[in-house]
């Protein structure tokens, strides 16, 4: 399967049960936000799903873009290229959510 990354990168992702799994359930289905994270269950890789809901929903969701802040500590370079539709989109609040976090009183924004 050919996914499109946040890192605007396309990632060849085998499928697995866990994927065939989602996808029956709906969750990889066309404008999905998804989360694919490798796991171990009893030593053995497995791939956990997470649907994050309809991608442009999550343009809005502030809290989703405020966490993204937190855990990364280069989103500005990560994100600064000048790409244009849903990516670009994407990117251009994920910026906004950084300087936000880098103004707001009593923070300390890692870099």
């Amino acid at each position: 399967m050919l996914l499109e990354g946040t890192d605007a990168k396309i990632h060849l992702i085998y499928y697995t049960p866990e994927l065939e799994e989602a996808r029956s359930r709906g969750q990889l289905g066309v404008n999905s936000f998804v989360k694919l994270q490798k796991k171990f269950e009893d030593k053995r890789p497995c791939l956990a799903v997470e649907n994050l809901g309809d991608s442009e929903k999550l343009l809005d969701n502030t809290k989703h873009f405020r966490q993204k802040t937190q855990c990364y500590s280069r989103v500005r370079d990560a994100s600064s290229e000048p790409w244009s539709g849903w990516l670009g989109r994407y990117g251009d609040r994920l910026r906004l959510a950084v300087t936000l976090a880098e103004n707001e009183p009593g923070t300390q924004f890692e870099r």
